[in-house]
């Protein structure tokens, strides 16, 4: 099973995101993405351990830009 990782547009996204889920009681974490993954943007990503269809709603309830989902290997 891999890391659940939202993909977004820019670095700010990602800590405003972050923010935005830690006040609904969701752990996550701001990570960059390899440059091999073909993400979009700027290539951060909140990788949310738990919750993330939760997490992805209220990211985008929020006015949050998701460029979607991936699964990256690796430990969690």
């Amino acid at each position: 099973m891999g890391k659940p990782m939202i993909l977004v547009s820019s670095i700010t996204y990602a800590m405003k995101g972050r923010d935005i889920l830690f006040q609904h009681g969701i752990k996550s974490y701001v990570e960059r993405m390899p440059h091999n993954t073909g993400s979009v943007g700027c290539g951060y990503s909140i990788y949310v351990p738990n919750r993330t269809d939760e997490a992805e709603q209220i990211l985008i309830q929020s006015g949050i830009h998701v460029n979607g989902r991936v699964e990256r290997e690796g430990a969690i």
